[in-house]
């Protein structure tokens, strides 16, 4: 049978089909009925294995804002107390400490050199007072002479005379008093100056001494993410401080899961949530856990991104296995039963858009509020009750 014989075959089968069943195509309708009950919902999130408990190590704070690492140990890496694990770059700092030095002998030059001035200039108000003190003398014994002894005009002279010695004298103990005060307020001023350039120095020295991170006991020591582009720290990376750079877990205390939950799925986590968690290391070996801690206020994942998030922590059912380490993936399947009695219609039947709709039998589109949706079944908050028949979307 040739090709034309056999199409004109299949064509007439087909005439013969349509006219048995009036011409109208009849296809088998698959239907399912709104029922009334409780719809499981499941989170799945990842996350990585983080300590209970664990010592950090942050970016120091100086006087400079920005300081750039120089080097690092590297992550992972098993070290004893008081071994050095990062260093900062102080070449400034030395820099700036050799200009301090010097501004400190100056200051301390400046302040002996005032010192010593003031001890001259004081010895030369003494003696001033000490030589005023002799001419009133001088002219309080002449002013003493009996007066019937001289002539009055002499008299007269002497009692003068007697009067601006005693103005004298005081006219320079006023100078020396002053003098003293002054010279006492300069040397305050040089001792200040002095004080200042030697702590200087020594907060400097202290800076340059912590710009060295060492273990402050034996352990693992983990190299911290980046804030701001979302990397291990590395070596000539720019930090600031505050920044948690290096981190040396207790692995003796139990262990946590940190994750993180998108804003788009706000409301469907709360504390106390429990489920599975798999490290992906060992995928066939989950152990139950739990949300511990939820945050209320959703962040930016990084500096850069429009991404926000809420930070999630789980507590492990088990923490004692060995093979456990900070920084592990994990794969978490969390369940959040909802409130019962909620209407449920088979999932095939609702039409996913804009605007839900769900098609009843007969081929109608009814409107519907739509809830949440698990693999089967949808949750129908309006346009549909308990017992009404649908037709699955084909």
């Amino acid at each position: 049978m040739n090709r034309a014989r056999l199409l004109g075959l299949l064509v007439a089968l087909a005439a013969c089909d349509r006219a048995a069943t009036g011409g109208v195509a009849n296809p088998e309708v698959r239907t399912g009925v709104v029922t009334r009950g409780d719809l499981t919902d499941r989170v799945l999130l990842t996350g990585e294995l983080e300590a209970g408990s664990s010592v950090e190590m942050s970016t120091p704070r100086t006087e400079s804002w920005q300081l750039t690492i120089r080097w690092m140990a590297e992550d992972a890496t098993l070290v004893k107390a008081g071994d050095r694990v990062l260093e900062f770059d102080n070449s400034s700092f030395t820099t700036g400490l050799t200009q301090k030095r010097a501004q400190a002998t100056e200051a301390a030059t400046n302040f002996r050199s005032a010192r010593e001035i003031a001890a001259l200039a004081i010895a030369v108000k003494e003696h001033e007072v000490a030589q005023h003190k002799i001419t009133l003398a001088k002219a309080t014994l002449l002013a003493n002479v009996p007066s019937d002894l001289l002539p009055l005009r002499t008299v007269q002279e002497r009692k003068l005379e007697k009067a601006r010695a005693e103005n004298a004298v005081v006219r320079a103990e006023k100078e020396l008093v002053a003098d003293r005060q002054a010279t006492a307020l300069e040397q305050k001023v040089q001792q200040l100056a002095l004080d200042r350039a030697k702590r200087s120095i020594e907060e400097a020295e202290k800076a340059i001494g912590e710009l060295t991170l060492t273990a402050p006991r034996a352990g693992l020591v983990l190299v911290g993410i980046h804030p701001w582009i979302g990397r291990p720290f590395k070596v000539n990376d720019t930090v600031q401080p505050g920044m948690r750079l290096m981190a040396m877990p207790d692995v003796s205390q139990p262990m946590r899961v940190r994750a993180e939950l998108s804003d788009v799925d706000d409301g469907r986590l709360a504390v106390g949530a429990k489920g599975s968690c798999t490290l992906d290391a060992y995928p066939l070996e989950p152990i139950a856990c739990a949300v511990v801690d939820l945050a209320p206020v959703a962040g930016n994942a990084d500096r850069e991104s429009l991404r926000r998030a809420f930070a999630v922590t789980l507590a492990l059912s088990t923490t004692a296995d060995d093979r456990m380490r900070p920084g592990m993936s994990v794969r978490i399947e969390l369940a959040t039963p909802s409130p019962p009695g909620l209407v449920l219609a088979p999932r095939g039947a609702v039409i996913f858009e804009a605007e839900p709709k769900l098609r009843v039998v007969g081929g109608q589109l009814r409107a519907i509020k739509l809830g949440a949706c698990d693999a089967q079944r949808c949750v129908i908050d309006q346009g549909a009750a308990e017992g009404d028949t649908v037709e699955l979307v084909p």
